[in-house]
């Protein structure tokens, strides 16, 4: 049974497979904690994150204070941070540069400071660079034990490396520190990524309601209820907490692509197109690109699909040149758009820094891609061996199983439709 190896939009697109960050949540020290969270000699009231939920305010305080006290090692951390999520919020790589030379400066000062570990781990996270966020939050716990931002960016790490199991304990332990909206959203995932949506919905809900209602972590906790929703095929749902996220935040653009998604769903292609523009320009990252590049694609636009196939690769460009991994997105787009043997080379780099169901997905889809089904049957399997209800994972199986004449095949392909 031959089934084209490009997925097309119109099944419905995929379950994000990471938790975005909550960088803004508190930095400090947890009680109980022996060191300061004030550097000694500091006269003026510190900058507090967790006060300033935008990130852009945060900077410019945090800048403020550090012309006036240049040694408080302290604020050059959480300026990184600053910087991280402003990167995070705009797609723009640039300022994972600037979070490089606060670090600098604040590892100058203090190079024992468990923050400054943290700091270093959530930026290698932004980065791909998991191995690196899991070695620096395992530092920053060695010397702050109650650290609750580097035992989340341990989790985030641990997942994203594909250690599920150690993951959830790391996650566990972040909430144990520090309850609240980002971790019960890292529970929330940890139970999306083996199939239990049930629980991923009750624990994401528990976000929303812990998170103030015109806060970026209200946005996010929405948003991913909305996306649960879409998942069960909820679509009156989803719609509903599509605009409860932009209500939070009307510039939450993960929200307006969630009503793309809908939008194709329900054959309103005009809508969809209008959406799609709408994120891209704000958020130009490379799975809105594609989205909107295979909605062209599949209503006769070649042209304009091209057009996106060249944003999409100039972004990919843009985050390497600031040290971004990207093999993973650079894969799965040479494999449907691009080159199959440029997608087995970042798929085989991928896979050497990580065996998450991710990275074996991408492995298994550029393999096939190649003609090697027999070979990405194994990648494949891998892929799915949690029960994650993604669309993309259930298809990639489906379609290298039906061309391995396999029965299972169809299984896989009604799964994803």
């Amino acid at each position: 049974m031959a089934v084209s190896r490009r997925p097309s939009l119109l099944m419905g697109s995929t379950v994000v497979l990471a938790v975005a960050l909550f960088l803004a949540a508190a930095v400090g020290l947890a009680p109980g904690s022996t060191q300061r969270s004030t550097p000694v000699g500091s006269s003026e009231a510190r900058v507090d994150p967790a006060a300033i939920a935008d990130s852009g305010q945060l900077v410019t305080a945090l800048q403020a204070r550090l012309r006036s006290l240049p040694k408080d090692y302290r604020s050059w951390s959480e300026l990184a941070l600053a910087y991280v999520e402003q990167g995070r919020i705009t797609a723009d790589p640039t300022y994972y540069r600037k979070a490089d030379l606060c670090l600098e400066r604040s590892a100058a000062l203090a190079p024992h400071d468990s923050v400054l570990f943290a700091a270093r781990a959530t930026l290698a996270a932004a980065r791909h660079d998991f191995a690196g966020a899991l070695r620096d939050a395992d530092r920053a716990l060695a010397i702050n034990r109650y650290s609750a931002q580097a035992a989340a960016i341990r989790s985030d790490a641990l997942t994203e490396l594909g250690h599920y199991r150690a993951a959830r304990r790391a996650a566990l332990r972040a909430d144990q520190l520090d309850p609240g909206s980002s971790t019960f959203a890292r529970l929330s995932y940890q139970h999306e990524l083996h199939g239990d949506l049930s629980g991923a919905i009750r624990l994401m809900g528990s976000a929303e309601a812990a998170a103030d209602a015109s806060a970026p972590s209200y946005a996010y906790a929405a948003f991913h209820l909305g996306e649960l929703a879409r998942v069960q095929g909820r679509r009156s749902q989803a719609a509903h907490d599509y605009a409860a996220a932009l209500a939070a935040d009307p510039t939450y653009m993960p929200a307006v692509a969630g009503q793309a998604r809908l939008a194709v769903s329900s054959g309103h292609v005009a809508t969809a197109v209008r959406d799609y523009r709408r994120v891209v320009r704000r958020l130009p990252l490379t799975e809105y690109v594609v989205e909107l590049g295979e909605l062209y694609q599949a209503t006769g636009r070649p042209g304009l699909a091209r057009q996106q196939w060249s944003v999409a690769l100039a972004t990919d460009r843009l985050f390497r040149a600031n040290g971004v991994a990207t093999d993973l997105e650079t894969a799965l787009f040479q494999a449907d758009h691009g080159s199959p043997a440029a997608a087995l080379t970042a798929a085989r780099a991928e896979w050497d820094r990580r065996h998450s169901i991710a990275s074996a997905d991408a492995l298994g889809w550029a393999l096939h891609a190649n003609g090697r089904n027999q070979a990405a049957l194994r990648y494949v399997r891998m892929a799915t061996r949690l029960g994650t209800p993604d669309a993309r994972l259930q298809y990639h199986r489906g379609v290298v199983e039906a061309e391995l004449a396999l029965p299972t095949a169809r299984t896989y392909l009604r799964a994803a439709r």
